[in-house]
């Protein structure tokens, strides 16, 4: 009768260690696990059912072509992969030898120059042979020599293949000077890089720059002046004048942004006021000088020239 017994209370207990499982489950806010419904089941294998229906359905010579099709596929992009990465490693190989073993630069040839010799441009010239010609730095060069020789006033270097370097040389085209306090002259071009400080005879054509005080001067480098307006105005009177194309420029000067001069043949004062439209007043006011050229050659004075329209000449 016990051993009968025995079994209903094993159940009992397991029952109630259930429950309790289910109460201490529950106070940590888990769920048990979701049982799929019946439909669900039911409907999960009528799906599977419908497949393999469909797979029954195709023939073994459509199976044959699906399949083939597929292994052409897979073996294109096999071959794919391959040709782009025998592409990256020849093209990875060609870079460096380019950049260790091949196009070392053989030759420099430099051009243009006449003011400096072939030897000193050589010596400030940062680049040498047997260098590699694409890792050379050209920007850098330029910079060191338009700064370094100050009458060159444009460097151009250009690579050309397998291994050389063309060096092309503009010289300084026109010269500016500032007279200083002590009787000295600063030299610059027309974008007032400094070219020297002279004493004594000054470059033929030189053009004076009046009515400017120098702070700083470095050969190589933009002049500083006392006034920064100042140089700004003088920079552009230069640019006009380069446009224009004047060749009896003598000497320019500015006292501030609406009042711009240039002398033209050491007689004739153009006075351009602001440099708004300078150009246009600038051909107007040589037109005006073309006129009293014709009856007046040696006429002094001052050109007033603040508008292209309105120009006349106040004589001396």
């Amino acid at each position: 009768m016990m051993k009968k017994n025995s079994k209903p209370k094993k159940q009992n207990t397991r029952d109630e260690e259930l429950r309790t499982l289910d109460s201490q489950l529950g106070s940590f806010g888990l769920e048990p696990p979701k049982i799929y419904r019946h439909d669900q089941k039911a409907g999960s294998k009528s799906e599977h059912r419908r497949r393999t229906q469909k797979d029954e359905s195709v023939s073994p010579q459509e199976k044959n072509k699906q399949q083939n099709k597929k292994r052409r596929l897979k073996k294109g992009v096999r071959r794919a992969i391959y040709g782009v990465s025998v592409f990256v490693c020849v093209a990875l190989v060609l870079v460096v030898l380019s950049l260790t073993v091949l196009f070392k630069i053989d030759n420099i040839n430099i051009s243009g120059n006449k003011y400096y010799t072939t030897q000193q441009i050589s010596a400030v010239l940062p680049l040498e042979t047997g260098k590699n010609l694409f890792t050379s730095d050209l920007s850098g060069a330029k910079v060191k020599l338009e700064e370094n020789l100050p009458y060159i006033y444009e460097a151009t270097l250009t690579r050309k293949f397998p291994s050389t370097v063309n060096v092309v040389i503009k010289e300084t085209p026109k010269v500016y000077q500032i007279k200083n306090a002590d009787n000295t002259y600063t030299l610059l071009d027309d974008r007032f890089k400094v070219l020297e400080a002279k004493t004594g005879n000054l470059p033929k054509g030189c053009i004076e720059v009046r009515k400017a005080a120098i702070k700083t001067a470095v050969a190589g480098k933009t002049v500083q002046l006392t006034s920064d307006k100042v140089l700004e105005c003088l920079i552009s009177l230069c640019e006009v004048i380069n446009k224009v194309e004047i060749d009896k420029v003598t000497a320019i000067y500015s006292q501030d942004i609406n009042n711009n001069f240039i002398v033209y043949d050491g007689r004739i004062t153009i006075k351009l006021g602001s440099l708004d439209n300078a150009e246009e007043k600038l051909y107007s006011a040589l037109t005006a000088i073309d006129k009293l050229n014709e009856s007046n050659p040696k006429a002094e004075g001052e050109l007033t020239a603040i508008s292209d329209k309105q120009v006349y000449f106040t004589e001396k």
